[in-house]
């Protein structure tokens, strides 16, 4: 799985970094496989809950436009990061009227909350989320000191339930819509009746699938 998600990210990169020149905006299609929870989980090396605390976007050498996106670590979920903040790249951006952006690319917004499972801290990817949404969740303070976590769609996260486990094949492929196999979500942005996860709750889903890992 690893290694198909690998060489479509480089595929994508090759082809939205040629469009880099463009003075407009300029998009294209992307696709990424469903995965389930538990291959989402495996196929982090970092997970962590933590806030993002700045957004640049910047060209690099090859003349294309990537966001870096600064978060500070609260708690570390899986992983051995020791460092209070993490910068994340992706691909895509604006400057001035140069734009370049990657569809169905759901980039960390400044100030969101949330819990981001990262796929590795060493190479680049285009998207380096996990299953890119899939792996993209948020902590929606409710009040009252309750919070509920969301998908990057803001559909609170109801249950996380045991999946198949069988990875997608060329004649199996089912395409992502954001949410991972085994996750009950609940649609629609979450209100104070929605019986969503806690973030504690949702923590304990993510542990309870590493521990027996290790």
């Amino acid at each position: 799985m690893r290694a198909s998600r690998q060489r479509f990210l480089s595929i994508a990169y090759l082809i939205a970094a040629s469009m880099a020149c463009f003075t407009l905006p300029s998009a294209q299609a992307s696709t990424v496989l469903q995965m389930s929870f538990d291959e989402v989980v495996d196929g982090a090396e970092l997970v962590f809950e933590g806030r993002v605390t700045g957004l640049e976007s910047r060209r690099i050498n090859d003349g294309s436009i990537h966001t870096f996106v600064t978060f500070h670590i609260s708690e570390v979920v899986k992983g051995a990061f020791t460092g209070d903040t993490i910068e994340l790249r992706f691909l895509g951006g604006q400057i001035g009227s140069t734009g370049l952006r990657v569809s169905d690319m759901q980039m960390p917004e400044l100030g969101e909350t949330g819990i981001y499972f990262v796929e590795t801290l060493r190479d680049f990817q285009v998207n380096p989320l996990v299953g890119w949404a899939q792996g993209h969740f948020l902590i929606e303070d409710m009040g009252n000191g309750a919070s509920v976590v969301t998908t990057a769609s803001h559909d609170p996260i109801v249950s996380v339930e045991a999946a198949d486990g069988v990875a997608n094949t060329q004649a199996q492929a089912v395409f992502s819509k954001g949410v991972a196999k085994g996750l009950s979500i609940s649609k629609g942005v979450a209100s104070s009746a929605t019986r969503g996860l806690s973030a504690e709750q949702f923590k304990a889903n993510i542990r309870a699938i590493v521990e027996p890992a290790q």
